[in-house]
Formats: C-alpha cells, structure tokens, sequence
C-alpha cells in the first residue's frame, strides 16, 4: 500500500483511472450501438413480413378476380 503513496504510484493510479473510465465508456457505446442495431434488424425484418404478406394478399385478389389470366402483352417478361 506504501507504493500507492509514492509519486510513481500516484501516476500509475491515475493512468489505471483514466484508461478504466474510457474502457467503461467504450463498453457502454458499443452496448448501446448493439442495442440500436438489433432494434433496425427487427423493424426491417418485420417491414419485410409485412411488404411479403400485403405482395401475397395482392396476388390473392388478381387470381380470385380473374387478373391473372388478362392479357397483359408479355410485360411480365
């Protein structure tokens, strides 16, 4: 404990609080970043869901009125 009160100690003690508090604030941004990223994902996935039924829902409604079988002059193609 003596070596924490010699100039020596004092610099090493303040260096070690320096470098812990930036590797606490790294820490809490890359936690949050993750966060924020897995939040982006669920909302792309779940647009994806919902743009995947209403496509469904749409070729639903031109087979059960008969637009599928329309003439559309090869334009699928």
């Amino acid at each position: 404990m003596m070596w924490l009160f010699s100039p020596i100690g004092r610099w090493l003690a303040g260096i070690g609080t320096v470098l812990s508090i930036l590797f606490a604030a790294y820490l809490k941004g890359r936690r949050e970043g993750k966060a924020a990223l897995e939040q982006d994902q669920a909302r792309e996935r779940e647009r994806r869901a919902r743009d995947a039924i209403e496509a469904d829902n749409a070729v639903r409604r031109d087979a059960a009125s008969g637009g599928l079988l329309k003439n559309d002059g090869h334009r699928r193609d």
